[in-house]
């Protein structure tokens, strides 16, 4: 795979090193002299030189033939003209831009760039994340998407805690399929009882997850 990536700052560096270890073809644009120096001494001849926003340098460097363009400098108009350009211009098949300002995020998107990369947004869903980490967690989610296996936690104001597992109202389709408890992992029937801490794996349907929430961790609603 031939991957494009305009901008060699911190993001087309690390983004150059993961591809070029995977074995795939990279050329990294940048159009500052002194960085340009820097990429040339930490990637060889993986690096050219040029203004990523014009058509004819796009073209010298293959555009036409990536598989991905990723356009990854530090300002979001330069990224989606670049984007645009690999798209309509030279017909790339996948364009990726990123995204430094997270309100431009709706004019990317109209703009037809396939996939948007936004350090703001990975670091919010980080931190909500952690907030809600006694909320119910998806672990796999089946194609078909009708259930997934979750996790959750059995909080000190769980109507379940201390209750057995047959006298629990589950939700309607929901297996528990396992209990982790004091770092052992107990395969539980109907005769188990919960305790709070309790973490439990089950197989539930994708629209369970607000009942599972009340029934399990309500301390985290």
């Amino acid at each position: 795979m031939y991957v494009l990536i305009v901008g060699g700052g911190k993001v087309g560096l690390n983004l150059a090193r993961t591809l070029l270890d995977k074995g795939h073809e990279v050329t990294v644009l940048e159009q500052r002299p002194a960085r340009v120096q820097t990429l040339e001494r930490l990637l060889g001849e993986t690096v050219a030189r040029g203004n990523g926003t014009l058509p004819s340098v796009l073209d010298a460097v293959g555009c036409a033939r990536a598989d991905v363009l990723a356009a990854v400098t530090g300002d979001d108009a330069t990224n989606l003209l670049i984007a645009v350009l690999g798209t309509r211009h030279f017909g790339v098949g996948r364009t990726i831009a990123r995204l430094n300002d997270p309100r431009n995020e709706l004019l990317f998107r109209r703009s037809g760039v396939d996939a948007l990369v936004s350090s703001s947004t990975i670091l919010a869903e980080l931190i909500e994340r952690e907030v809600a980490a006694a909320r119910v967690r998806t672990i796999l989610s089946f194609p078909s998407g009708g259930a997934a296996i979750v996790q959750v936690d059995v909080s000190p104001r769980s109507p379940a805690a201390g209750a057995l597992v047959r006298d629990i109202a589950w939700p309607s389709g929901t297996l528990l399929v396992m209990v982790h408890r004091d770092k052992r992992v107990l395969v539980p029937g109907g005769a188990t009882g919960l305790e709070v801490g309790d973490r439990l794996v089950l197989v539930a349907p994708a629209d369970a997850e607000e009942a599972l929430q009340a029934l399990l961790a309500p301390d985290a609603e």
